[in-house]
């Protein structure tokens, strides 16, 4: 009999639990979909009231064609998740990432940090801790920086282009570029950052299993910083998490975290031996870890612990390697695909330089009009990041495009919805360089136009790197093209997309990425002629 009684009050509190939940799960619905703020936005019915979809799309590296595709649907404002709007349009980008958008970085960026303590200027939501950090960092990038940088993108640009003729010289050897690119971006910043090349251009190199560790610690990051548990990541992570996922982290973390970490230390001790022997000014290497090591912020006069200094050069061969090294490989697909835009490319390097080593950053590369324009094309088909940086709106709400905003909300833009929107740049899926010319367009369309541009952000959260990376990108394109014609692999579009592919990849002259955070990609195959 006490059995019996036993289980009927069992029954009977599983059937309240199960009353409980379900009603719990009704009134959150019924709240998201009809009393919550952002309840008078547009969206799919399930992004209204769960994260699942938006984490689904995260996981199919398709987020940011999701988010074209509804904007197809939505119109320029729409609800993505039960918490978060997105506004494409250009006001509200420059709103948003401008000094009234009243907004910080949402908690998406706080599950990235090797710890809870290790933030880096891109991480770090705190708005005076990243002001602090933002200042220090920019003396990595000032005008005496960049010019001690140059020399060392040369010597890797040279060696590069000299090895891809061995590797190309029949004319007909098919060469992935995103692959070489990736090798030659990763070796620049290696030198930059860490006082020596990576040596990934050498052939038999052993050093070239590090892109792929970077690209599959991305793929495993960007989608827990997306998903519904991320929340309950940042919590815990100060609470026991971090200790934990030192024991059970991948392969993948824990390589690149040590990769990092051993460059980071044999570099400082470098530091430390040439201070201490007090070299002459002329013998100083001055990569941006000379100027990172003991650089100070003016105005709290504090610079980089150790483990900031870790943070922040992980960050530079991060978003440094990929960003460019993104933004290079459309360049090449679209130079590829597009003989006319390289001849007219082509005719302006070589008027202008009469020699390969007269190649240099100044105001003969900055005369090149239409090698600008090539790349700010480049830029916005395939925007670093694709889909939405998110910010969380701060205390006292934010008005966007003349609509309020309350505290809380997550408000953005998406880089590759704003970059194809047929309101900013007509016929968004053309390759078309002169867009960017005033010949071509009207100072109305370049103005809006230049409103929309978006691939390095903008703002005190834009890319601090923004000047290195067109450097980077003038030089590397230039002394390719003077030396090379590149010619389409007419047996693999691989880069482009194809007639029976999902939709938002069905147009073989587009170059395809793919969302983890910033874009992975592959291809495209080329030929490397001689000219």
């Amino acid at each position: 009999m006490d059995s019996v009684s036993g289980w009927f009050s069992y029954l009977s509190l599983a059937a309240t639990a199960s009353s409980l939940i379900l009603a719990y799960v009704v009134s959150t619905i019924i709240y998201r979909l009809y009393f919550h703020p952002l309840a008078k936005y547009p969206g799919p019915l399930f992004a209204r009231i769960s994260t699942f979809p938006s984490y689904w799309h995260t996981l199919k590296q398709d987020r940011h064609i999701w988010l074209w595709r509804l904007q197809q649907q939505y119109g320029d404002t729409f609800r993505y998740r039960p918490d978060a709007v997105l506004i494409n349009t250009p006001t509200a980008f420059r709103s948003i990432f401008g000094p009234k958008g009243n907004v910080r970085k949402s908690d998406y960026y706080r599950v990235w940090p090797r710890t809870a303590e290790v933030t880096s200027t891109w991480n770090v939501t705190d708005i005076p801790a990243h002001a602090r950090k933002r200042r220090v960092m920019n003396q990595a990038f000032s005008e005496k920086a960049l010019k001690s940088a140059e020399i060392f993108i040369h010597d890797n640009v040279d060696r590069w282009l000299d090895l891809l003729g061995d590797q190309g010289k029949t004319g007909t050897t098919s060469i992935n570029m995103a692959h070489e690119i990736n090798y030659l971006v990763f070796d620049i910043l290696g030198d930059l950052c860490f006082g020596q090349s990576f040596g990934m251009i050498e052939p038999g190199s052993e050093m070239r299993y590090v892109p792929e560790v970077l690209a599959t610690f991305l793929q495993l990051f960007h989608p827990i910083a997306f998903s519904p548990l991320a929340e309950w990541w940042v919590w815990a992570k100060p609470r026991g998490l971090d200790k934990i996922l030192g024991y059970v982290s991948p392969p993948a973390v824990t390589n690149w975290e040590k990769f990092v970490a051993s460059c980071l230390e044999k570099r400082t001790k470098v530091e430390h031996e040439n201070r201490a022997l007090i070299k002459p000014e002329s013998e100083v290497r001055k990569d941006f870890f000379y100027y990172l090591f003991d650089a100070k912020d003016p105005e709290t006069g504090t610079g980089y612990d150790l483990n900031e200094l870790y943070g922040e050069c992980e960050l530079l061969i991060v978003a440094g390697s990929d960003t460019t090294s993104i933004v290079m490989s459309a360049m090449i697909f679209y130079l590829a695909k597009n003989p006319d835009v390289q001849t007219r490319l082509a005719d302006e390097i070589l008027s202008t330089f009469n020699a390969y080593n007269e190649i240099r950053g100044g105001s003969q590369i900055h005369s090149c009009r239409y090698l600008k324009a090539f790349i700010q094309e480049a830029c916005r088909m395939a925007p670093p990041v694709g889909a939405d940086p998110a910010r969380q709106v701060l205390s006292g709400g934010t008005i966007i495009d003349g609509q309020y905003f309350p505290e809380g909300t997550k408000l953005s833009i998406s880089c590759y919805r704003l970059s194809y929107s047929d309101d900013v740049f007509p016929e968004p899926f053309a390759f078309r360089p002169e867009r960017w010319l005033p010949e071509h367009s009207s100072p109305e369309r370049l103005a809006i136009q230049e409103q929309g541009f978006c691939s390095f952000l903008a703002g005190s959260r834009g890319c601090v790197g923004k000047n290195l990376a067109w450097l980077e990108m003038m030089l590397v394109i230039s002394k390719l093209v003077y030396k090379y014609e590149v010619i389409q692999d007419p047996k693999d579009n691989l880069g482009g997309g194809a007639a029976d592919g999902r939709i938002g990849r069905q147009n073989p002259d587009q170059y395809q990425t793919y969302d983890a955070f910033v874009a992975l990609r592959d291809g495209p195959m080329v030929h490397l002629r001689p000219r």
